[in-house]
């Protein structure tokens, strides 16, 4: 088992530098554990999740904006940044200035888009692709 780890640690390693190198370049990321994020922010083990969502409106439909990267900005920087702002609204921290903020945010992120609306979102981890799986919008606030 040690012999496997030790091959795992520098294929690992190699990996990540190479993602590093290409995202330098400006590339995308190839190796999906070079951030990290799978395990400092996983969901599987909760029973419960709850991610804050900006919605548009064009028309009568709400649309959900996609965290797409941007030459500033790669999807987990706006999601973790729509979630802050997000909590802080939810909870009534400062929320006139939190509200303030993320509109600036997604401003100068979608600036397209202008009726905006903040969503929490609420699901369980545990049902994703069973019958049973839905997500339940609860409106915070227009932004």
């Amino acid at each position: 088992m040690q012999k496997y780890t030790r091959i795992l640690y520098f294929l690992s390693l190699v990996l990540s530098l190479t993602s590093l190198y290409i995202l330098e370049k400006g590339g995308k990321e190839i190796y999906p554990f070079f951030s990290w994020k799978l395990f400092t922010n996983p969901s599987g083990s909760e029973n419960f999740e709850e991610q804050y969502r900006v919605y548009t409106v064009k028309g009568k439909d709400t649309i959900r904006i996609p965290c797409q990267p941007t030459p500033i900005y790669d999807e987990n920087n706006v999601a973790l940044i729509i979630g802050f702002y997000g909590r802080k609204i939810d909870k009534n921290e400062d929320r006139e200035a939190s509200i303030r903020k993320l509109n600036t945010f997604m401003r100068s992120y979608r600036p397209a888009d202008r009726h905006l609306i903040l969503y929490k979102e609420s699901y369980r981890p545990w049902d994703l692709g069973q019958p049973s799986f839905s997500i339940q919008k609860t409106f915070i606030s227009t932004l």
